[in-house]
């Protein structure tokens, strides 16, 4: 086919005002029986053969997490393949980790009577209301 066979032609202005006036001038043609039921069943074939394809879907990803997850659990325990797992008795004695007492040996450790005596939340609350008067008062300087 040539460039010239493909272009498909416009109808002129008269030849469609002629189309149209023999379209509207013939009588309406009856759809076929059973159309309006072979489009439902079409459409609802397509919706379920689409829900059919999610499911099968989610199944795959359902069991690639699983088979994922399986490997993470079995992979340490198979003895050829060179993973330790390691106790918690190990890492710690591999790491120098200070104990409780020794961090808080160092430091000196306040009563809780000596905390709330020295805080007072009235006076908490005054300082807090008074900087922020006092930044408010600055932005509008």
């Amino acid at each position: 086919m040539s460039e010239k066979d493909k272009i498909i032609p416009y109808l002129s202005d008269d030849e469609l005002n002629k189309l149209i006036m023999d379209i509207e001038g013939k009588e309406l043609v009856q759809a076929p029986a059973g159309i309006e039921r072979n489009v439902i069943s079409f459409v609802e074939r397509k919706k379920r053969r689409k829900t059919v394809e999610f499911s099968q879907y989610c199944l795959r990803v359902g069991f690639a997490v699983a088979a994922a997850i399986a490997l993470v659990c079995i992979v340490p325990f198979i003895p050829d393949t060179g993973v330790k797992v390691t106790s918690r008795e190990e890492v710690v004695a591999e790491k120098n980790v200070i104990s409780r007492d020794e961090v808080l040996e160092s430091r000196s450790v306040k009563t809780r009577e000596e905390v709330l005596s020295r805080r007072s939340g009235a006076l908490d609350l005054e300082k807090a209301e008074s900087y922020i008067q006092s930044q408010i008062q600055n932005l509008f300087e």
